[in-house]
């Protein structure tokens, strides 16, 4: 089993499409209209998060980009760009399924405001279309790629592409697999295909109906509504799916591991001496969810609630033979601070060390605890 990083367009996925990202820009949408907002909030409602940043200074000595290099004058497009290349040769290009494409450019399409309102977006009214549409295509976004033998796998937000690629020049596609949620890194090993879920439109069912947007808060409580986590659904996933993938071309779920922030990403581990089971280490950075939507849940900060959700992975274990009785097994806090025992160590570490000048003893405590 080979993994491959996730594209650079995940970085962007992450920051626009998750929770309160969304939530940011519903909140802004939910202001009166008698109450026009200020210079400086107008700027940040029509802002292209997309835009190129501006070049920043080089330091001393640095000479910067060559023209001369070939890729400086690579032509622009989405399907035909130019290439240049180095030990490398590109075989072919495919492209999305159409299940996972959104299906429109424009902006006034029902789709776009029908996606959006799967994702949790009550109200969009003051969003600039363009930015709309953009959020609505994230919904599609491929995410990683894993491979097995002669099969890629393609992690996508709406589910998973399998794809043939014995003839890597004449790569085809054995099945799509629809199952929104978000994120969908993938995992392979042996017969079982893993996924992560984060995005709150995941179903246990892999439905994509989705689930209704919260209501509209008032408008003085717009501000308070980016950090709360949608309305508590029982039939709600976020963690990690599990597949049986025995049969290449039709996929079976036999599990899904609930875990309170969902998976953003995660990874496979294999113990030598524990030939049984496999171990997935789950990374969750979106919203903490409810309770009552997932026992045992705790957003709180560290001083408030020692067993908060926060400041942790998940680590769970799956038996090869019996996938279906997947759980998590442990919660370690793999950066707690050994000299205070606070668990959010690493940030108060990057408080310390770079807020203001360093001094040994907190550069020495400023280490990671082992997994426990």
């Amino acid at each position: 089993m080979n993994r491959v990083p996730t594209v650079a367009l995940r970085v962007a996925v992450a920051a626009i499409s998750l929770f309160f990202g969304v939530n940011r820009l519903q909140a802004q949408a939910q202001k009166p209209a008698s109450s026009p907002p200020a210079p400086a909030e107008a700027a940040e409602e029509v802002r292209n998060p997309f835009a190129p940043e501006p070049a920043t200074a080089l330091p001393p000595g640095m000479m910067g980009s060559d023209v001369n290099d070939p890729r400086a004058k690579l032509a622009p497009g989405l399907y035909d760009a130019g290439e240049t290349s180095m030990g490398i040769k590109h075989l072919t290009l495919l492209k999305k399924p159409d299940a996972f494409q959104l299906g429109t450019d424009d902006t006034d399409n029902p789709k776009v405001q029908k996606t959006l309102g799967l994702l949790g977006m009550s109200d969009t009214s003051k969003i600039p279309k363009p930015m709309q549409l953009v959020l609505a295509q994230l919904a599609f976004a491929n995410s990683d790629l894993a491979f097995q033998g002669n099969h890629l796998f393609q992690g996508n937000f709406y589910g998973v592409s399998i794809f043939d690629i014995s003839n890597p020049a004449n790569a085809t596609l054995l099945t799509s697999l629809v199952c929104p949620g978000g994120q969908g890194d993938v995992s392979v090993y042996k017969n079982l295909l893993f996924m992560s879920v984060e995005m709150p439109n995941g179903r246990l069912d892999c439905g994509t109906q989705g689930f209704p947007p919260d209501p509209a808060p008032p408008a003085a409580d717009a501000k308070e509504q980016r950090r709360r986590p949608p309305a508590a659904q029982q039939d709600r996933f976020r963690g990690v799916r599990i597949f049986d993938i025995s049969d290449i071309k039709n996929p079976k779920q036999v599990a899904a591991v609930q875990t309170c922030r969902g998976s953003h990403t995660h990874t496979l581990v294999i113990d030598p001496n524990d030939k049984d089971n496999v171990y997935i280490y789950v990374s969750g950075t979106s919203f903490v969810r409810q309770p009552e939507e997932l026992a045992g849940c705790s957003g709180e900060a560290p001083d408030k609630d020692p067993n908060t959700a926060q400041f942790r992975i998940d680590v769970i274990k799956v038996p090869v033979a019996a996938p279906q009785e997947a759980k998590v097994v442990s919660s370690p806090r793999v950066f707690i601070d050994p000299r205070t025992g606070a668990l959010n160590g690493l940030t108060r570490c990057t408080q310390r060390l770079g807020w203001r000048r360093a001094r040994a003893p907190e550069m020495e405590s400023c280490s990671t605890s082992k997994i426990r």
